[in-house]
């Protein structure tokens, strides 16, 4: 009986066992079989991504001004290596072994190289290679990386690319931890068309993970390059730009095609290198170029406001005589070089007698406008400024533009208290000083505006966008129209053509083509005036249009003027219309 019951015992006991048995064998190869399978085949199959190119972004002539060329970058396989290896790399490559330690504990069970350094001199990378035994899961991968031909030039335009970090891999599914993206300019702007789409290949690797080959059983994925940018910038016209400018401090220059907005030439200086950036500087360097007095970061001609001098009185002008508040025969009191207003005297840089509107704006005389300034009041001349939208952006196709500043009533009592400032601030606006501000883009497209008689076309970068050989997108420019009318606009453009002829802009004076346009001249105490100039051509039916700013220099006519006069020549030799010399 005792006999019978001790099997009977142990044939239960077999039986749980069996179950037991059987229900983990179902939970292996049934419930969890797919994730075990995978884990089998990562002991022997490796999953490699391949690079894509990252798309060209290229002057509207095709030039490339961002390619990319194939470089060596240092890769390891995070599940397949320690910081003994990495020591041993050290000793041959110099690593940020606190970074590259912190990365691999957080990816730690990837079976996927990470890139580790890249840019390899092929000296290096052909010695790690020959060492290979000694550097299980290191491998050399060949990747594409982003240059920059002429990248100072360009750079305000262009930006520059940085690496992933560790938000954006959580916020984007799409990117891996060794991808690039857009920082700044039109690489961060386009970034969703630049990227493209890494491949995928697998092969077979064996017990100390060197690869055998590829699997035929595993099909490759091969890589989907970013599209290409097409832009409307003009690269000689930009490097002409650049060079003019260059001998100056600081300041900016800006290019617009008049028949579509198209942006024929952006350049603020001082600038930066970015594919320095792109590749990757220490803190300490960072810290010196992002504190660097001269601003080489800022894009002057969207991100930086300055007061607008005398090139406000033409689109002031033009709205006085849309209301009717002058005609251009009217006259104020003569000027005799200075005008006083209370107890402060308010001066003129001549002493021009008595003048008729053109002639005020042809010799840019301070004491027809401040008088002009004074009759319209301060909330009709903010209403003006209004109309111009200088406190609105452009929406030009680049982050960080500003918006400018007008000093309206409500400004003036948050100011300076409720009704605690005096109508003398308003003489210093009437010639474009004071709390009037502006960026360069938005005096560009003010003048565009006068230029076409009310009707003209808002600023871009953008002209196109081509995934091989097929245009995916074309932007479409944005038209406006202005309510003022072309009698207006006409009697001021007279006057802007007489400023270069026979005024303070002559210095901008061609034969070969009539150019129109005003000097402005900007103080800054305690440092010396910024000089502007912005002009138009050819007069008769205006194509083209510049807008420069020099900072700290002197008189607009003297500075200003001849930049644009030389980017005005060679748009124009450019076009056959000027024989080159």
């Amino acid at each position: 009986m005792a006999e019978y019951a001790s099997r009977k015992s142990l044939l239960i006991l077999l039986g749980i066992c069996f179950i037991i048995i059987t229900i983990k064998l179902i939970h292996l190869q049934i419930i969890r079989g797919e994730r075990y399978f995978r884990l089998s085949e990562a002991n022997h199959i490796r999953k490699v991504y391949i690079p894509a190119s990252r798309g060209k972004i290229l002057d509207r002539n095709n030039i490339p001004l961002a390619d990319t060329r194939p470089s060596f970058a240092l890769s390891v396989i995070p599940c397949e290596i320690d910081s003994g290896i990495i020591t041993k790399l050290n000793k041959i490559v110099p690593l940020d072994s606190n970074k590259i330690k912190s990365l691999l504990y957080d990816q730690a069970y990837l079976r996927t190289p990470i890139k580790i350094k890249r840019h390899l001199d092929i000296k290096i990378a052909s010695q790690i290679e020959e060492l290979a035994a000694e550097f299980p899961g290191v491998t050399i991968e060949i990747e594409p990386v982003r240059i920059y031909p002429d990248g100072k030039a360009f750079a305000h335009i262009i930006g520059y690319l940085g690496e992933i970090t560790t938000e954006e891999l959580k916020s984007d599914s799409f990117y891996k931890p060794w991808h690039y993206v857009g920082r700044y300019g039109l690489e961060a702007v386009y970034e969703k068309y630049l990227r493209g789409r890494d491949g995928i290949r697998y092969t077979e690797i064996d017990a100390l993970g060197r690869e055998i080959g590829p699997i035929p059983e595993k099909r490759e994925v091969p890589p989907d390059p970013g599209c290409d940018i097409i832009l409307t910038i003009d690269a000689e016209l930009q490097k002409l730009a650049y060079n003019l400018l260059s001998q100056h401090q600081r300041g900016a220059v800006i290019g617009l095609d008049l028949k579509d907005g198209g942006v024929l030439c952006l350049v603020s200086y001082p600038s930066f290198d970015p594919e320095v950036l792109t590749k990757g500087i220490s803190t300490k360097e960072w810290e010196k170029l992002a504190n660097d007095k001269s601003a080489p970061l800022i894009n002057r001609v969207i991100s930086a406001i300055y007061p607008p001098g005398s090139t406000i009185k033409p689109p002031i002008t033009s709205l006085a005589l849309e209301y009717g508040f002058i005609t251009e025969n009217t006259k104020f009191a003569p000027c005799a070089g200075e005008f006083r207003y209370g107890n402060r005297k308010f001066r003129c840089l001549g002493k021009h007698g008595s003048l008729a509107l053109t002639d005020a704006i042809v010799y840019s005389c301070n004491i027809y406008f401040y008088q002009l300034a004074l009759k319209l009041g301060i909330d009709k001349f903010g209403e003006f400024l209004k109309f111009w939208q200088i406190d609105e952006k452009t929406g030009i196709d680049l982050l960080s533009e500003r918006k400018g500043n007008i000093p309206t009533r409500a400004y003036l009592d948050n100011r300076y208290g409720k009704n605690r400032w005096t109508s003398g601030l308003l003489v210093n606006y009437g010639v474009g000083q004071g709390e009037i501000l502006l960026t360069p883009l938005k005096l560009a497209v003010i003048y565009s505006a006068i230029a076409q008689e009310g009707e003209f076309y808002l600023p871009h970068l953008l002209k196109e966008i081509r995934k091989s050989d097929s245009i995916i997108y074309r932007y479409q420019p944005a038209k406006k129209n202005l309510p003022v009318s072309k009698r207006s606009f006409q009697i001021v453009k007279k006057a802007l053509q007489d400023v270069v002829t026979r005024g303070t802009g002559w210095a901008a004076y061609m034969p070969e083509i009539a150019i129109a346009g005003k000097t402005g001249t900007a103080e800054n105490p305690p440092y010396r005036d910024h000089a502007w100039f912005v002009g138009y051509a050819p007069v008769e039916n205006p194509e083209v249009l510049f807008c420069v700013l020099i900072e700290n220099v002197g008189k607009g006519g003297a500075y200003a003027a001849p930049i644009v006069r030389e980017l005005v020549k060679k748009y124009f030799e450019k076009r056959n219309f000027i024989a080159n010399e």
